[in-house]
């Protein structure tokens, strides 16, 4: 659970003000005086189960529609209240209606983090009922009990426990702290969990816990499932240099590592990210930059008390800070909206205050824990409650499609609302996509991407707009049909306006490609090889070497997004492996970069980012009307443009003196001396690409790197214009 901290001044500021969220919105206090409340529960019945951290569980004595609220003693289970300790989680089960059990996560005096089950019996329950399911080795530090849990569809667990205030066990895979756990009700491992294996006994082959599920956590204090989308998020409480922490929300998947605490206090980029790819990023993230800070991981609200602008939207907390935000995620997991649901900056009135939970209620309200209320300074249960207005009244909003292959997805969207003064209510939609808004109840709009954007509704009557729905849609990735044409300066023959295939008629050119080995590995995965007969072709579509696709973020263009290998014929078309097919590729994003690399060449890249919302994507890097990025980036030769030549070294400059030169380059393929010996063979320093390597000679690779640089001065040279 989060350190509880103590802040006298803050308290008393607090006590001054009254809470205040969204217009619409208030908060009402279902019972108060509560000593410490961690977690609570609701039964079937409206009646509400309210944990106490000091093992206390106590009962409303009717349903909490029925004020005023009254709590009395359900059970006393023994723990350990040290620290952060206690009675951390509580939960009924899923099949309450037949089992009647209720699921407790707390801290055993044997010093062990336990989930069990008790039997419940209308008003209370004996401990004699407890049946232990899953339970923690003997923890030895003061905090980071975690307790973020969910009943999974398939009737299995998920468990998060903390890190025993020792980082470490975070990537200790052979120990239980640090870690989302998967079990069964009788704590065995599933077979399909990441790591699970026949070996007998916890450990699989490799040593590793095999109910761990998700690694690398440091205190996963809160976390809920959406019963619609099946994803579980996971508040994870951050560490106390408030210089450096971050807070977290996680969202779980089979094998997942997000890193503590290698990245954690460290180990991030600016935006909260890890910098080390191997780790899985935080959903949301937000740094303490000096202050205190506590996540309290809450629910995705699926209720209908609310308007409909708010179905869908994770809520979550900050038990130091008193705020609720909210963020909308899309059909893949992605935050595409975010925004404040209570806070004192953006609405007044006070904070949700020190709260250690948010929940899903009777009626579809919102229900919050206070751990400190003003001002008595004691716990309570909070009730988020919305009163209609005049304005219109959303009764649904829905699209027949929340996802789909770009590069256009066509959504149906409709809408109903009342208009409680009697008119006819006017549907205005936005797409987020910069095409104008659309109305009527019933609408379409097609998407192009890949790309997520936000379908947002606006309902008005005579006297006020309500937004009635954000509905998020997500364009997924789609086959792109590269129509690509270029030229080598190397091997360019301006007689027939074509280049040279002397490599493929020598049989140099390798069937795997030879861009890993260079350092330039496509990110598919090295190793992509010919297919049979892709060098078979004479004449215009002869293959004359392996070239590189590039696709390069369009807000910085030295991001690479996507790099695969292809084959250049003669004629200047870039195809696939098969050497006649189009090259096609998958399209990650809308717009991008798009640059093309050679083993002995400058790379060229296009002066501003393309639209990737096709399914072909045609552009001729032969001709002078196709505008490149930087000074120069390709050689005239007549009304042809071609990559210059002579990059021997691939360090992104042609140079003939200095050090790493590319006249160097190839006396040393040649052996260095006699000037006038020649290399064969498929060879970095062959930059006309016939074959062979010549210092001196006809058609020598030497005189190509004068003639790049400028020819006039020895010491110029000639800069790849890629970023």
């Amino acid at each position: 659970m989060p350190l509880f901290r103590t802040f006298l001044p803050l308290l008393l500021l607090l006590a001054l003000r009254a809470p205040a969220q969204p217009p619409g919105f208030s908060v009402t206090t279902i019972a108060s005086g509560i000593n410490a409340p961690t977690a609570a529960a609701f039964l079937p019945d409206g009646r509400m189960l309210v944990a106490r951290k000091d093992g206390h569980v106590l009962i409303s004595t009717t349903s909490v529609d029925q004020a005023p609220v009254t709590l009395v003693t359900y059970a006393v289970l023994p723990v350990d209240n040290s620290a952060e300790h206690g009675l951390v989680g509580l939960w009924t089960s899923p099949y309450f209606a037949t089992d009647s059990l209720l699921f407790v996560y707390r801290s055993t005096g044997d010093q062990r983090n336990r989930l069990s089950t008790f039997k419940h019996l209308g008003s209370n329950t004996l401990l004699t009922s407890e049946t232990v399911i899953w339970e923690t080795p003997v923890y030895t530090g003061c905090c980071h009990t975690g307790g973020a849990f969910a009943f999974l569809p398939d009737s299995t667990i998920l468990l998060a426990v903390g890190d025993d205030y020792t980082p470490a066990n975070g990537q200790n895979m052979a120990s239980a702290f640090g870690k989302l756990h998967r079990f069964r009700w009788d704590g065995t491992a599933p077979d399909d969990n990441p790591f699970a294996d026949a070996t007998p006994g916890p450990l699989n082959a490799n040593g590793v816990l095999k109910t761990i599920y998700c690694s690398g956590l440091r205190n996963p204090f809160r976390g809920h499932l959406d019963p619609e989308t099946g994803r579980f998020l996971i508040g994870t409480v951050g560490a106390n240099n408030h210089a450096l922490a971050w807070e977290d929300v996680h969202l779980a998947m089979p094998g997942a590592n997000f890193g503590w605490p290698l990245c954690g206090e460290l180990g991030r980029l600016p935006d909260g990210t890890c910098d080390d790819p191997a780790f899985t990023d935080a959903r949301i993230s937000y740094p303490h930059q000096g202050l205190g800070a506590s996540v309290t991981g809450g629910a995705t609200y699926r209720g209908s008390n609310y308007p409909g602008i708010w179905n869908g939207r994770y809520f979550y907390g900050d038990f130091i800070r008193g705020w609720v935000k909210w963020a909308q995620l899309d059909a893949l997991g992605a935050v595409v909206a975010e925004g404040t649901f209570m806070d004192t900056t953006l609405y007044g009135g006070t904070q949700a205050n020190f709260c250690t939970q948010l929940l899903p209620g009777p009626g579809g309200d919102l229900f919050y824990l206070s751990y400190y209320d003003t001002p008595a300074f004691t716990g309570a249960v909070k009730r988020i409650i919305h009163t209609p207005t005049s304005g219109p009244q959303c009764v649904n909003a829905g699209a027949d499609l929340s996802l789909g292959v770009g590069p256009q997805l066509t959504v149906n969207f409709t809408a109903q609302a009342v208009d409680p003064l009697g008119g006819t209510p006017t549907y205005t939609w936005t797409w987020s996509d910069g095409t104008p808004a659309t109305t009527g109840a019933a609408v379409q709009h097609s998407f192009t991407g890949p790309g997520s954007f936000l379908a947002e509704l606006h309902v008005a009557n005579a006297v006020d707009t309500v937004q009635c729905a954000s509905i998020p849609i997500t364009v997924l990735p789609h086959a792109l049909e590269m129509d690509v044409d270029l030229l080598l300066d190397g091997p360019f023959d301006p007689l027939s306006g074509w280049m040279r295939d002397d490599l493929r008629l020598q049989g140099l050119i390798p069937d795997l490609e030879p861009y890993s080995a260079l350092g330039l590995p496509p990110t598919t995965g090295p190793g992509a090889t010919l297919m049979p007969g892709a060098l078979a072709n004479g004449g215009p579509e002869a293959v004359v070497d392996w070239v590189l696709v590039e696709l390069r973020d369009a807000a910085d263009p030295a991001v690479l997004l996507h790099r695969v290998p292809g084959l250049l014929q003669r004629n200047g078309q870039v195809v696939s492996l098969d050497g006649v097919s189009p090259l096609t590729l998958t399209a990650p994003v809308r717009f991008a970069y798009v640059a093309l690399r050679h083993r002995n060449h400058l790379g060229v890249m296009t002066a501003a980012p393309l639209d990737l919302g096709t399914s072909v994507l045609a552009l001729d890097l032969r001709a002078p009307a196709s505008p490149c990025h930087g000074t120069m980036p390709r050689r005239e030769r007549g009304t042809q443009r071609t990559l210059w030549a002579g990059n021997a070294t691939l360090d992104g400059m042609v140079s003939y003196v200095g050090g790493n030169n590319d006249r160097d380059a190839v006396l040393v393929s040649i052996g260095g001396t006699p000037p006038t010996a020649v290399s064969a063979g498929y060879l970095q320093a062959d930059v006309n690409l016939d074959g062979l390597v010549k210092y001196t000679g006809a058609r020598n690779d030497r005189d190509q790197v004068l003639v790049t640089i400028g020819g006039l001065s020895i010491t110029a040279v000639r800069p790849e214009q890629l970023p």
